[in-house]
């Protein structure tokens, strides 16, 4: 690594550090605090996840071979994720059983805090110790190919004919791919869907919202929903849409719209099409009151109102399906994005596992990386979004997800979700940060519609020279 990729990884670090988009600040809620959780290596077992129950879900498993062969004696790779500590006892387990099948392979596991990873381990790329194996977001990656800090998978794919690369959604791959090689392979994704509280929904004598849906409609009954003050109050929609580096294809591209262009180069929130729909929402929030504003949102602190059973309609990921399925007190129903004009689009959102390009046991981490995302894999970890669309029934039946509900999850990834809109170049942290004050102050009243909109465009427009990687 050249000190201009250095220094280009430490400006990344500092900017990305504090970002992502709000689903990876709630998998990192609850971090691992040091010395807060002692995880026993030789029988690793919680209260949530019972070694007993785990070592029998190990053994019913058909784990997939790879041609790469295993070490000849024994190395160490070491593994950095970021997790709760939940999570981080499963992987735990996973470690265990992994090494029972590889015994020349010790893992060494590392764990840091969402909001803190980036800059950890930029740190160590740039002295040349990386782990072997680390999480990856999906807005660092490309930053990451052009500083050469990742190592293509290409040819670990290619020698391992198991690796089912047609049971991953082709067009959420976009964000680990470069120059026609790949990067990064998802440990997790889901398309944004339409949520909906049923009980509101009979309450009010309306329909269930379904595939036919319109944004036109969204408008109309979130109008017709909202009732109540204080704390009876009941929300038509939340929570209210900003600049995001998913704006563009939840909220505007059915409309024609974008926030950026493809090459994340040039402002287009002035458009007619896109300054249209950020006026139809500013509306709905600011005359009709039906999406709560910023200081009812601060009076809520961290309580969501579609939740807490306040609000009829939010749009959001379909990881939030397993903690929905847990509130037994909330009848929830789940449809498509509402269309618009030109159509229907949905993000395909997802992190990965990437390979150091420092890493000197390359195929013991291959060996680690294809097992922990094979559809095994994914089915042991019991995760909510699988990338892996085989393993959504299986963990959908062990979480409580209703089945109907994961179907419609592998229908919208098969027939539209991608990565098309969603900002992922080096400047996407720097894009919103800028964008998202000048978007409150609208929302408070401050700032009209188009001069918002205008400084949104003058002010990021020059940030977006930061996007111009090699």
């Amino acid at each position: 690594m050249n000190r201009r990729q250095m220094l280009a990884l430490a400006v990344a670090a500092a900017a990305l550090s504090a970002c992502g988009d709000t689903r990876q600040q709630k998998q990192a809620a609850a971090p691992v605090k040091s010395g807060a959780q002692v995880i026993d290596p030789n029988r690793p077992s919680s209260d949530a996840w019972p070694f007993e129950e785990a070592e029998q879900l190990n053994n019913s498993l058909t784990w997939p071979k790879t041609n790469v062969a295993d070490p000849a004696s024994k190395v160490v790779i070491t593994v950095a994720l970021t997790t709760d500590a939940v999570t981080e006892v499963r992987n735990a387990q996973f470690d265990f059983f992994f090494k029972k099948r590889h015994p020349n392979i010790e893992i060494k596991r590392e764990s840091a805090p969402f909001d803190q990873f980036l800059t950890k381990y930029m740190a160590q790329a740039a002295g040349g110790t990386l782990p072997d194996v680390l999480y990856n977001h999906y807005s660092w990656t490309q930053n990451l190919i052009a500083n050469k800090v990742l190592q293509s998978l290409d040819d670990y794919i290619a020698k391992t004919p198991e690796f089912d690369m047609d049971d991953i959604p082709q067009p959420g791959l976009d964000y680990f791919k470069r120059d026609g090689a790949l990067y990064g392979l998802p440990t997790d994704m889901a398309p944004k869907l339409l949520f909906y509280n049923k009980d509101l929904f009979d309450k009010a004598g309306l329909k269930y919202p379904d595939e036919s849906w319109t944004f036109d409609q969204v408008f109309e009954t979130a109008r017709k929903m909202t009732s109540g003050t204080g704390v009876d109050k009941v929300y038509g929609f939340t929570p209210m849409p900003k600049p995001a580096p998913d704006l563009s294809p939840v909220y505007l591209m059915p409309f024609g719209g974008r926030f950026l262009d493809e090459t994340e180069s040039k402002v287009l929130i002035t458009e007619p099409n896109a300054s249209q729909v950020m006026g139809r929402w500013l509306d709905l929030l600011v005359k009709d009151k039906a999406v709560p504003s910023l200081a009812e949102m601060q009076a809520l602190e961290k309580v969501d109102p579609f939740r807490a059973g306040h609000a009829a309609m939010t749009i959001n990921g379909a990881w939030i399906m397993l903690e929905l399925s847990k509130l037994k007190d909330l009848k929830w129903g789940v449809t498509e994005v509402p269309k618009g004009p030109e159509g229907r689009t949905t993000p395909a959102v997802g992190s990965a596992l990437v390979m150091a390009s420092s890493s000197q046991n390359k195929d013991a981490a291959w060996i680690y990386m294809h097992e922990y995302l094979s559809a095994s894999g994914y089915k042991f970890r019991r995760i909510a979004a699988p990338a892996r669309q085989s393993a959504w029934e299986d963990n959908a039946k062990a979480l409580g997800i209703p089945a109907d509900s994961a179907d419609l999850v592998k229908k919208v990834m098969a027939d539209y979700a991608s990565g098309d809109g969603v900002l992922r170049l080096p400047a996407n942290k720097k894009v919103v940060d800028t964008a998202l004050p000048i978007w409150e102050r609208a929302q408070l009243g401050k700032i009209n519609l188009a001069d918002a909109l205008k400084e949104i465009a003058d002010k990021v427009t020059p940030v977006l020279s930061e996007n111009k990687i090699a």
